[in-house]
């Protein structure tokens, strides 16, 4: 889905922008998609797929990384549920690509 937007941004900023400047837009528009956090509100992520998790706890603030299993969000290395209402943003984790 990612690479279809940043296709779409490209097509339709480019007409505006030289070679180099619609290149570096598209670098943005890619660093802010790969950066973005789905509010909990706003939908969930797909069942025993691991996420970050943004989670206010008695006023303090956490990222940890977690996934939900039949609708409880889990802490994933422990295994441990979290309060559902606790968890405020997810986004993706994803993983830098190795170069050869």
């Amino acid at each position: 889905m990612f690479e279809k937007e940043a296709e779409e941004y490209f097509r339709d900023n480019a007409h505006n922008f030289d070679e180099v400047t619609a290149c570096r837009e598209c670098m943005e528009f890619g660093y802010n998609k790969a950066n973005e956090w789905n509010y909990v509100k706003d939908g969930l992520p797909k069942e025993l797929h691991d996420v970050l998790c943004f989670v206010i706890h008695n006023e303090h603030r956490f990222v940890l990384q977690g996934y939900l299993r039949d609708g409880r969000w889990v802490l994933s290395p422990l295994g441990t549920y979290l309060n559902n209402d606790d968890v405020i943003a997810w986004k993706e984790i994803i993983l830098p690509k190795e170069i050869e």
